[in-house]
């Protein structure tokens, strides 16, 4: 990602209505899953500034493990305690196989040149029966100038994350669209942006927003989707999610 965003990205985890929203509805999908289980361990790869990754404490219990990958130095400037961090590349995570309960790749694979390749890595790192949560930006038409300075290579839509499952040679992974009640007003932006040839300009949506009343109320809005992901079918939106749950057995690793 450009760097001067990058520098920025640890204060904007911690404030920002997309973050918050996000973290909402994955820690709901997460504890859905992990009902009864702990210890747990969770490695989260491209995971940004290691504070990012404090929120998932609660999930690992108490003895459970946290782990974070990344390929940029500086995000590990702030270490925490209970909390590991790798400077590393996720298309060749320096783990052992079969490691971790729960891999996460949240908004990653978009900056792969080989996503397939990225996918196939964080199954490799999961236990018999471990889940992985994968989040992408959904449809090439929202490009913008986030995806300019975040450096990303593409937009997915849920045929084409479908393939990159696929080209991995993993299991059809449960998808559904997310950040849809705020979809709108988002794509209205999107493609006014295109329609004024702004598209492509280095500067990115984050810029624009501020803390403060109106940013609480965006995370509000976008968190109340924890309670429709994964038991409403939501038909668009300005990302994807993917889980899987991963059997040993099947030889689908």
């Amino acid at each position: 990602m450009n760097r001067d965003f990058g520098e920025q990205y640890a204060s904007l985890e911690s404030w920002h209505w997309w973050f918050r929203g996000r973290q909402r509805i994955l820690e709901t999908v997460l504890r859905r899953e992990l009902v009864g289980r702990t210890p747990v361990s969770i490695a989260s790869i491209g995971c940004g500034p290691v504070e990012g990754l404090m929120w998932l404490m609660p999930l690992a219990g108490p003895n459970g493990r946290i782990l974070g990958l990344d390929t940029e130095p500086m995000h590990a400037l702030h270490m925490r305690l209970g909390v590991e961090f790798v400077v590393g590349k996720l298309e060749a995570a320096p783990f052992t196989s079969r490691a971790f309960d729960v891999v996460l790749a949240l908004d990653v694979l978009e900056h792969l040149d080989d996503d397939a390749a990225g996918l196939r890595e964080g199954a490799r790192l999961l236990k018999d029966a471990g889940f992985l949560l994968v989040t992408v930006p959904a449809f090439q038409s929202l490009w913008g100038g986030q995806d300019v300075v975040s450096h990303h290579r593409r937009r997915y839509t849920k045929q084409t994350l479908y393939q990159a499952f696929a080209r991995a040679q993993l299991p059809r992974p449960h998808l559904t669209y997310f950040n849809t009640l705020l979809f709108p007003t988002i794509a209205a932006t999107r493609l006014l942006r295109h329609a004024c040839g702004l598209a492509h300009r280095p500067r990115g949506d984050f810029a624009d927003n501020h803390p403060g009343l109106m940013n609480d109320m965006l995370a509000a809005v976008f968190a109340l989707e924890r309670y429709l992901v994964r038991r409403v079918p939501l038909p668009f939106g300005v990302s994807l999610l993917a889980t899987v749950r991963l059997d040993g057995s099947s030889g689908k690793r």
